[in-house]
C-alpha cells in the first residue's frame, strides 16, 4: 500500500474514532427496550456479581505540561529505568513519564506518523506508525532509521495491529474483506506463518499481547481471547478463551446487535495487559477505570474499581499496561476524553475472601 492513497484514510479511522470499528463509541449507545442476553453473557454476569471487589489506588496523574500536552494519549508502556511511555497519535510524538507522572522528555520526529508502541527490547522502544505502516526503533531518545521496517498492509481499508516481543514481530489484520488473520513476521516484516481467527471479522478487532509463551488476540466486542503459542505454524488453529465474569452494562446491546436489532456494536473493553499469570481487562465504565482479572483458565479472579462519586459518560480509556513492583501491581492507563491524561494505579493483591 502506498502511503500517499492511504494517509487521510488512516488518519481518519485513528484520530476521529479510535478505537477503531467502535461503531457507537463507549456510553454513546442508548439502552434498547429489550433487554435479552446471550446465555453465555447471563451466567458470565451472575459470576462477576459474586467476584470479589479491590479499590485501586490511584498514585500518579498527568496531562503533561504546557510546553508538552498530551492531546491524543494512544498506547502506554511500562519501560525500564521505572517510567512510562506514552505515544500521542495527535502530536506524532513520544512521551516519558515517572510513574508519578512526573514529565521528562517528548520525543518528536518528522517520521513520527500516528506512532503505536508496540514493545519494547531493553533499553529499545518498538514503534509502529500507522499512517506510514514502518515500524521504528527508539533508543535513549533517539530514532534509529538504520534499523526501520517496512510493513505493507493488505488494503488500504484493513485495520492491522502490530507486537514486538524480544526476539518476534506478529501482525494482526481485520478486514471486511479480508476476515481476521494473526501473521508471524521475520524481521524484514515478511510474513513467515499466518493464521485464520475466523468468525465475524468485527469481533477480532483489537490488540495483540505477549503472555508467557503465549501470543494473545484480543476482542473489543466480546469477552473473549484467542491464543497461539508464540512460534505457531503456518495455518494453526488458535485456541478461543472465553472471559468468565465479565459484565458490561452494553452486553444486552451486543446481543442486540447480534440479532440484527442495532446497527453497530458497542466497545465492551478497550485493552489488556497480561502479567505473569493472570490477564488483566480494562473494562469500560461511564466515568472510572475498572480492570477486571482474569486466571490462566479465563475465569474472573477479582474486579479492580477506581475510587469514583459520579459517572462521566464522555470518560474513554484507550490503552493499559501492568508491572509487578513494590509487592503489588502498577497499571498505567490512556485515557483520550474528557482530559487526555495518563493515570498510574497500584493494586496489592490480597487472600481472597
Amino acid at each position: 500500500m502506498h502511503v500517499v492513497t492511504a494517509r487521510g484514510f488512516v488518519r481518519g479511522l485513528l484520530l476521529s474514532g479510535l478505537l477503531i470499528l467502535s461503531g457507537c463509541l463507549p456510553y454513546s449507545c442508548r439502552r434498547d427496550a429489550n433487554e435479552a442476553l446471550f446465555p453465555s453473557d447471563s451466567l458470565s454476569r451472575r459470576v462477576a456479581q459474586n467476584a470479589p471487589a479491590d479499590t485501586l489506588q490511584r498514585i500518579g496523574v498527568t496531562t503533561g505540561t504546557k510546553a508538552h500536552p498530551l492531546a491524543y494519549p494512544r498506547t502506554v508502556r511500562f519501560v525500564d529505568g521505572g517510567a512510562v511511555a506514552v505515544s500521542d497519535a495527535q502530536r506524532n510524538s513520544l512521551f516519558r513519564f515517572d510513574t508519578t507522572g512526573g514529565f521528562q522528555r517528548e520525543l518528536r520526529d518528522e517520521a513520527f506518523a500516528v506512532p503505536y508502541l508496540i514493545g519494547h527490547r531493553q533499553d529499545t522502544l518498538v514503534v509502529f506508525n500507522a499512517e506510514a505502516d514502518r515500524i521504528d526503533f527508539v533508543t535513549n531518545g533517539r530514532r534509529l532509521p538504520d534499523r526501520a521496517v517496512s510493513y505493507e498492509r493488505p488494503a488500504r481499508e484493513t485495520l492491522v495491529y502490530l507486537l514486538a516481543t524480544d526476539r518476534r514481530l506478529y501482525a494482526k489484520v481485520v478486514g471486511q474483506e479480508f476476515g481476521a488473520h494473526v501473521s508471524r513476521l521475520d524481521s524484514s516484516g515478511a510474513v513467515v506463518a499466518q493464521t485464520d481467527l475466523g468468525g465475524p471479522y468485527w469481533r477480532r478487532a483489537g490488540f495483540l499481547r505477549a503472555w508467557g509463551d503465549s501470543l494473545v488476540s484480543l476482542s473489543g466486542y466480546r469477552p473473549v481471547v484467542h491464543t497461539l503459542p508464540r512460534s505457531f505454524a503456518d495455518g494453526a488453529t488458535p485456541d478461543s478463551l472465553a472471559l468468565m465474569g465479565f459484565d458490561s452494562p452494553m452486553l444486552e446491546r451486543s446481543f442486540a446487535y447480534a440479532t440484527g436489532d442495532v446497527d453497530k456494536p458497542p466497545l465492551l473493553s478497550a485493552s489488556a495487559a497480561a502479567l505473569e499469570d493472570r490477564l488483566f481487562v480494562l473494562n469500560l465504565r461511564p466515568g472510572w477505570v475498572q480492570i477486571d482479572v482474569y486466571d490462566r483458565s479465563g475465569q474472573l479472579q477479582r474486579r479492580l474499581v477506581e475510587r469514583h462519586s459520579e459517572g462521566d459518560r464522555n470518560f474513554y480509556p484507550v490503552d493499559l499496561d501492568a508491572q509487578r513492583v513494590d509487592g503489588g501491581i502498577q497499571f498505567a492507563v490512556g485515557v483520550r476524553s474528557p482530559t487526555p491524561q495518563l493515570e498510574v494505579f497500584y493494586w496489592k493483591p490480597t487472600a481472597r475472601r
